[in-house]
C-alpha cells in the first residue's frame, strides 16, 4: 500500500510519501510547501491536499491512505511594544546621535538665539540657529560670538554642522539636526560632541554633570537615568528646563484580544544590553510577544482530507505523539527519550509520561530579526540563520571571526559596508550599522531566548527531567539553534 503522512504547520506543511507493506515501511519520498493560510484552516487542507497530488505525479504513483495528526487552531501573534519612556526631570535630551556634527569639545552655557538682532551677549552662550537661516546668514553673527570669546557651542536646525565648524576656524562644538524652538526656552543647555566612534565624557558623567548644572538630588538621579541614554553616543543635547518635564505614562500592558493558554515575550532591549551591543546598533529595541490561543477542541481534520483526496485519512492520536514517534526513529534514541519538535509558532515537548506546548519558535525568532535589523521577515528569515559576512571590496568579505574570503565574481558597489548572508539568489545585503562580529552576539543571544531558554521552560512543565533530547522541525536544521538549545538544557543532557 502506498501512504502518505502529512504534518500540517503553522509555517510549512511536510509530506512523506512510502510504501508499506506487512507494517514494514519504506520511504519513497518527501516534499514540503509553505502552509496556506491559519493552520486548520480550509485553506490550509487544500494546500496539503495539492502536495499530495504534486508527489503523486512526481514519483509516478497513486496513494491509497494518508495519516494526519489533529490540528489545534493556533495564531501566534508577534507584537512590537512601545519602549517605555525615560523620566529625567528638568533634563531634557534634545539630540543625539547626529551623523553629521561638527567641531569638538562639549559646553554649557544659556541659549541665545541667532537672527534675532539681539544684542551680543558678555557671557557664554550656546548658539541656538533657526531653521529659517541657512550657515551663509548664520556665520557672521556666529564669528562675532566667537571674536568676543563668548560662544560655547552651536546647536544648528539643518543639516549643516559640518559647514559651519569648519569655516568657524576653532573646535567648537556644532550639533545640527535639533529642533530649536524649545532650546531656546530652556534655562540651559549642554552640548558635547567627540570623534565618531568615541564615548561622550561630560553627558555621561552624571557626577560632572550635575556640578556643571547645579543640580540638586533628584536632579542628580535624573542624570544617572539620562547617561544610561547616551550610552554609545558620540554628541548629544541636553536642555536644563525650568521645571521637571511631565511624569511619562507607563505603557499599557499588551492584553490578549481573546484567551490564551500560553503567552512569551522576549525583551530586544534587554537582550542588546546581555551581549554589550552598542546603543544605536538596533533599529529596535522593544518588545517580542507570542500568544498561542485557547481554541479547544482539537479539530480532527480527517474527514475534509479524505473528501480533498478521495481516500482513506486517518487521524493519529495527537501531534505531540506523532512527533515523538518520529523522533524515537533517531538511531540511539531511547524510550526515555524526550522529543522536542520546533516548529514556526510553538515549541512542542514530548516523553514517555506527558508532553508540553509553548508559544514562540521559529516565528517569533523571524519577527525578532526583522525588528532588530529594521528589515523585511522575507531578508529576517536569510539573516537569522547563520554566520554573515561584510563586504570590505567588490572581491572582500570579513568573516564573523576576522578572517577574509576573496569572491570569485565580484559584487556590486552598492553592498560594499553591507552584512550579507547567503539567500536564495546569491549573496544577500540585510545591515549597515552592525559588525559582524556584534550581528553575531545578537544571532546568537536570540536564538538562545527565543528557542533555548523556551525549550527549557517547557521541560520545567514535565514531570521529569530527560537524559536525551532529539531535536525535530524546521529550525533544527540551524546548527547554531541545536547549539543554544543544547546550552540551555540541564548538565549533561
Amino acid at each position: 500500500m502506498i501512504a502518505v503522512g502529512l504534518d500540517i504547520g503553522n509555517a510549512t506543511t511536510e509530506a512523506v510519501l512510502a510504501s508499506v507493506v506487512d507494517r514494514a515501511i519504506r520511504i519513497i519520498g518527501y516534499d514540503r510547501v509553505p502552509t496556506r493560510g491559519a493552520k486548520g484552516s480550509p485553506a490550509s487542507l487544500d494546500g496539503a491536499a495539492r502536495l499530495v497530488r504534486r508527489l503523486e505525479r512526481g514519483y509516478g504513483c497513486r496513494v491509497e491512505a494518508a495519516v494526519v495528526a489533529p490540528l489545534r487552531p493556533v495564531t501566534t501573534r508577534a507584537t512590537t511594544l512601545p519602549e517605555p519612556a525615560v523620566h529625567t526631570g528638568r533634563l531634557r535630551l534634545a539630540g543625539a546621535g547626529s551623523g553629521t556634527a561638527g567641531g569638538q569639545g562639549s559646553g554649557i552655557a544659556p541659549p541665545f538665539p541667532v537672527g534675532t538682532g539681539a544684542p551680543l551677549p558678555d557671557a557664554p552662550v550656546v548658539a541656538v540657529v533657526p531653521a529659517h537661516l541657512g550657515y551663509r546668514e548664520a556665520l557672521p553673527e556666529l564669528r562675532a560670538l566667537l571674536t568676543r570669546g563668548v560662544l560655547a557651542a552651536v546647536v544648528a536646525a539643518r543639516d549643516e554642522a559640518v559647514l559651519l565648524a569648519n569655516r568657524l576656524g576653532q573646535p567648537v562644538p556644532v550639533v545640527d539636526e535639533v529642533d530649536g524652538d524649545r532650546l531656546v526656552r530652556a534655562r540651559l543647555l549642554a552640548v558635547e560632541v567627540r570623534t565618531a566612534g568615541q564615548p561622550l565624557r561630560l553627558l555621561t558623567d552624571p557626577v560632572r554633570l550635575a556640578a556643571e548644572l547645579d543640580l540638586d538630588a533628584a536632579g542628580r538621579a535624573d542624570a544617572v537615568r539620562l547617561a544610561g541614554l547616551l550610552q554609545d553616543r558620540s554628541n548629544a543635547v541636553v536642555a536644563l528646563d525650568g521645571s521637571p518635564s511631565p511624569q511619562p505614562a507607563a505603557p499599557a500592558a499588551w492584553v490578549p484580544p481573546e484567551p490564551v493558554d500560553d503567552l512569551y515575550t522576549v525583551d530586544l532591549a534587554a537582550l542588546a544590553d546581555a551581549v554589550l551591543a552598542r546603543r544605536g546598533a538596533m533599529h529596535s529595541r522593544t518588545r517580542i510577544l507570542a500568544a498561542l490561543h485557547a481554541d479547544p477542541p482539537y479539530p480532527d481534520p480527517g474527514a475534509d482530507l479524505a473528501q480533498r483526496l478521495g481516500i482513506a485519512v486517518h487521524t493519529a492520536s495527537s501531534e505531540a505523539a506523532a512527533a515523538r514517534l518520529g523522533g524515537l526513529s533517531t538511531p540511539g534514541a531511547g524510550p526515555d527519550t524526550a522529543v522536542v519538535d520546533l516548529g514556526g509558532g510553538t515549541i512542542d515537548v514530548v516523553t514517555a509520561t506527558g508532553s508540553a506546548v509553548v508559544a514562540g519558535a521559529g516565528e517569533m525568532l523571524t519577527v525578532a530579526t526583522a525588528a532588530m535589523l529594521g528589515t523585511t521577515r522575507a531578508a529576517a528569515e536569510w539573516a537569522k540563520r547563520g554566520p554573515a559576512y561584510r563586504v570590505e571590496g567588490p572581491q572582500i568579505l570579513l568573516a564573523e571571526d576576522g578572517s577574509r574570503t576573496f569572491l570569485d565574481r565580484p559584487l556590486g558597489t552598492d553592498a560594499v559596508g553591507s552584512l550579507v548572508t547567503a539567500g536564495p539568489g546569491g549573496w544577500l545585503p540585510f545591515d549597515r550599522g552592525l559588525a559582524p562580529s556584534e550581528w553575531r552576539a545578537l544571532r546568537l543571544r536570540l536564538k538562545s531566548v527565543v528557542l533555548g531558554e523556551n525549550v527549557a521552560r517547557a521541560l520545567r512543565g514535565l514531570d521529569q527531567v530527560p537524559s536525551t533530547v532529539v531535536v525535530v522541525g524546521g529550525p533544527a536544521g540551524d546548527d547554531e539553534v541545536l547549539a543554544c538549545v543544547g546550552r540551555a538544557l540541564p548538565a549533561g543532557t
